[in-house]
């Protein structure tokens, strides 16, 4: 009787052990296997980005001009995904606006450069809680995204069209 107490006492702790490796199994399959997925969808690095108005670059545009954002982007590791561009409204102390969104998809090789552009209007001056404009990038293929820097210039201020703004570059 004692015996077989014993046993099964052994035959508990074999079963908690092998419960145990299969645990610690899972668990680093779902840590490793996120990793390497990482590493094949590597971004491509976002080089430049600036703001034109009639063929200028510019970081202040009047109220209504033909704005178009371009961005130039190098790939230092093969890359094929979509990339979502988004224009947004910088609101200060509150949630910032979609103002206008593009998709694009594209296929870049090693070391591989490609600039895309996006033409939008603004609607809104830079007043109040109202800052500007700027950039989101959301790369699909990763799950990431690049974010303008939080300043003007980069970021687009927009004034009114009596406001004179000669501000080019």
């Amino acid at each position: 009787m004692k015996q077989s107490k014993i046993l099964s006492t052994a035959k508990r702790g074999q079963v908690f052990i092998v419960i145990a490796i299969v645990f610690v199994v899972l668990i680093s399959l779902f840590v490793i296997i996120p990793l390497f997925n990482a590493r094949s969808n590597s971004v491509p690095i976002v080089s430049e980005v600036f703001w034109q108005t009639e063929s200028k670059n510019v970081t202040v545009a009047h109220l209504g001009d033909d704005v178009e954002l371009h961005v130039v982007f190098r790939a230092s590791k093969q890359y094929a995904g979509s990339i979502i561009t988004k224009i947004k409204k910088d609101i200060a102390y509150w949630f910032d606006k979609d103002y206008a969104v593009k998709t694009y998809s594209i296929d870049l090789g090693v070391n591989q450069v490609t600039e895309l552009k996006m033409a939008f209007s603004p609607d809104e001056a830079s007043q109040g809680i109202m800052r500007g404009y700027f950039l989101e990038i959301y790369f699909s293929g990763a799950g990431t995204n690049w974010v303008m820097a939080d300043s003007y210039p980069p970021r687009l201020q927009v004034v009114t069209a009596g406001t004179s703004s000669n501000i080019t570059f």
